[in-house]
């Protein structure tokens, strides 16, 4: 009865837009520090700029993270919470093609937030996969095989992440008009993270995907596929082990709320780069869940609040939060 009062409320609400205005789903990835490393197709809509226009947006992650695993030949530990800030730009080429690019700056340490994380996942039921058990806001990220680190992130300090650069063409557009579209995506992540550091590969990724979108009323419907060729760092080439590819899966909806509001829900599913370590924990798949609000400050400029979980035990960040300003360059 709660859920069916909750969805009549929503469906209440999404009758407030007059003219619903849609921006496609949360630019989210996935804040394991591992599959960070790896080029990811940030979810979007199959919506292109025009040429005489862009876009610019600045995001901030936090998340929250606490798992290990072994073998009789390794482990892996992640305990520790990670700031992701990037400074984002998309430009419209024309002929139904835009192109865009990132730079990231992270920022890993022991954090703040492990008690609340604890008491969070008391309050809702969810595992807190021995977290209760460990020590507060401690940090180690470290993954180790047959006695040789393959990989491991430097906490502390503020370090460039790789540079993602994204070619995006729409062959089926959709705007006010048309409510159906799709976009295909290629792109390339140039090495400007310190591989040393963890936060990079050393060498540059490639990626493919495509995007789909249908629009019903008050409500955007988003899909997206990708897979990401991903390059191993020198550190675990040399101890024998290969990060693996990442191929990944996005769903979402955005709810025109009123005018000036939509609600946004989205899941993420990606395979993890780490599989290669050969057991659970780290080597599982990956499954975010992620819901926010995105307010419409003016005709050009949204801001962005959000809180992301996940749904697959012991692999992926316990906990994110997602803050992002975007605004448009030119014409509305």
């Amino acid at each position: 009865m709660k859920r069916r009062a909750a969805v009549g409320a929503l469906v209440a609400c999404a009758s407030c837009a007059s003219v619903p205005r849609f921006d496609g789903p949360l630019a989210v990835r996935n804040q394991h520090p591992a599959q960070l490393t790896v080029q990811r197709l940030s979810p979007r809509s199959a919506e292109v700029l025009d040429a005489s226009t862009a876009r610019v947006d600045l995001s901030t992650a936090y998340s929250s993270y606490f798992l290990s695993g072994s073998d009789s030949r390794g482990s892996f530990i992640m305990d520790g919470e990670l700031l992701r800030t990037a400074a984002a730009v998309r430009v419209g080429l024309g002929g139904g093609f835009d192109v865009a690019a990132e730079l990231p700056v992270l920022h890993a340490s022991g954090g703040f937030l492990d008690d609340f994380v604890v008491d969070w996942h008391d309050w809702f039921g969810f595992p807190d996969q021995g977290r209760d058990a460990a020590p507060s806001d401690a940090v180690a990220i470290r993954a180790v095989r047959d006695g040789a680190t393959v990989f491991e992130v430097e906490p502390n300090g503020l370090h460039l992440g790789d540079v993602p650069i994204v070619l995006t063409f729409a062959p089926w557009s959709i705007d006010a008009e048309h409510r159906v579209g799709v976009a295909l995506r290629g792109g390339v992540e140039l090495p400007a993270g310190d591989e040393d550091a963890g936060f990079g590969n050393g060498g540059i990724d490639a990626a493919l995907g495509v995007v789909c979108e249908l629009r019903t009323g008050p409500i955007a419907w988003t899909a997206q596929a990708a897979h990401s060729f991903a390059r191993t760092p020198d550190r675990a080439r040399a101890a024998g082990l290969a990060f693996g590819d990442v191929s990944s899966f996005d769903l979402g909806a955005e709810v025109a709320l009123a005018d000036s509001c939509s609600f946004l829900v989205q899941t993420q599913y990606e395979s993890s780069t780490l599989r290669g370590l050969g057991f659970g924990r780290a080597a599982d798949d990956q499954w975010l869940l992620w819901i926010a609000l995105r307010h419409r400050l003016s005709d050009g400029t949204r801001l962005e609040w959000g809180l992301g979980e996940d749904l697959s035990g012991y692999i992926a960040p316990d906990f994110s939060a997602w803050l992002s300003v975007t605004m448009d360059v030119g014409p509305h």
